[in-house]
């Protein structure tokens, strides 16, 4: 993060026509984080969901503290910055413009490039992209502006988690971005709205760190449940003298289950240009290892490929590393990952930078029944979740068609139907 004392002011229009004043936001008391970038930027594309989030809570629909403004700054068109930045999911105003404006270029070497002004056009200079190194440095600037040199401050990061069949695992990280040393933090875990547990976690926490940062004299914080069945988990967290509690909680869909009945798995890896950065596993509910790799001994640009027959009524979990932390796409080469049952994809992803990690359950060949036919007092189920052909889950099947339900068992054992509702036409 670097300093400087005055931000230059910056007029400029946007792609939908709106014209847009800096200076005119900071007298009107808001804050302004400038978002320079470019197209084919991995890191960009990596920041976009996460500053879309930060825009969501501080801009005009939440606290309305805060203006972003995305600025391309390579020779594109109006059409190709659209469509780059609609499909990296920004909402907020984009400006297209064919070069760094004159008075920016001594602040501007790398992208993405960010630039957080205050009211009193002072600001600070973000380089690059990092999560959530990046994030924390959002925070803590724009909360600079707000309450000065004396405040504290923490934040909630999205959690790495995976999710299946009830089972809820979650590595929770937790900044500082006050400006106060921390400690007592109290973790509170909601299912579907309602208290489930409380974690409490006596770590000190100095400013600038994370709870999962290997320089913090912290310990991880790990949650793991194997019998949530709910539509989301909620984690908000609470310390004494929170001056920002706008960023204290994070909402977790539990109802995107990735679910196949094809125990044919295959898993297909192309890497980039420097395939010896990544690491990946395989492993099942017992975190016992079905398949493991590195790229130590594979070419750059290479395709990788598994074929597997695995277990059925099984979780699994996917893991992948690149430990220079710049993924494999797409300024060093094009790679993805690709995880396949059959015909249907379960898993692809190409812009990730350090550590991803998924989860799927293989429920294997399905018994057909007519659901007018089943006596459901008669079978000794604890919970029924119900699926559509595609594998998303639904509260209940509300109209005919065929459906998969899935029973969980007294005993542990989980077992999927196919269930068919006639037409009552």
């Amino acid at each position: 993060m670097l300093f400087a004392q005055t931000a230059p002011n910056l007029v400029a229009t946007d792609l939908d026509g709106v014209s847009h004043n800096l200076y005119d936001y900071l007298d009107s008391g808001k804050t302004v984080l400038l978002d320079f970038f470019i197209v084919n930027c991995t890191p960009c594309q990596e920041a976009a969901s996460h500053m879309d989030d930060f825009w969501g809570t501080y801009g005009p629909n939440g606290t309305d503290q805060l203006e972003v403004l995305s600025i391309e700054v390579y020779n594109n068109s109006d059409e190709t910055v659209k469509e780059t930045t609609n499909s990296w999911g920004i909402n907020n105003p984009v400006i297209n413009l064919d070069n760094i404006p004159e008075a920016y270029i001594p602040f501007i070497n790398v992208y993405p490039n960010y630039i957080m002004v205050c009211p009193d056009r002072s600001m600070e200079i973000i380089h690059g992209f990092d999560f959530p190194a990046t994030i924390l440095s959002w925070e803590q600037s724009s909360n600079n502006c707000s309450y000065g040199d004396n405040y504290t401050d923490i934040i909630l990061f999205q959690p790495e988690i995976t999710h299946c069949q009830g089972n809820v695992y979650a590595n929770i990280d937790i900044g500082n971005s006050g400006s106060n040393y921390i400690q007592g933090i109290e973790i509170d875990v909601f299912i579907d709205s309602t208290q489930y547990l409380s974690i409490y976690w006596n770590e000190i926490l100095p400013p600038g760190f994370t709870s999962n940062d290997p320089n913090a004299p912290t310990s991880s914080i790990e949650f793991e449940s194997s019998d949530i069945f709910g539509s989301n988990i909620e984690f908000e967290i609470n310390v004494t003298g929170d001056a920002n509690p706008s960023n204290n909680n994070v909402i977790i869909d539990l109802t995107n289950e990735i679910i196949t009945n094809n125990r044919n798995i295959n898993i297909e890896i192309l890497t980039d240009n420097y395939p010896q950065d990544l690491i990946w596993r395989l492993s099942d509910a017992n975190n016992i290892t079905i398949a493991e790799g590195d790229g130590i001994d594979i070419q750059p640009n290479d395709l990788i490929s598994l074929n597997l027959d695995l277990d059925t009524s099984m979780c699994y979990t996917f893991t992948i590393i690149d430990d220079h932390g710049d993924g494999i796409c797409c300024d060093y080469g094009e790679g993805y990952y690709l995880i396949t049952a059959g015909e249907d994809t379960l898993i692809y992803n190409n812009i990730f930078l350090d550590f991803k990690m998924h989860s799927f359950y293989v429920a294997g060949e399905i018994e057909e029944i007519d659901v007018e036919n089943v006596n459901f007092q008669n079978v000794k189920i604890i919970h029924s979740s119900f699926f559509n052909l595609s594998g998303q889950q639904i509260a209940q099947p509300n109209k005919y068609g065929a459906y998969i339900r899935k029973d969980f068992y007294e005993n542990g054992l989980i077992k999927s139907h196919k269930i068919i509702i006639p037409n009552s036409n």
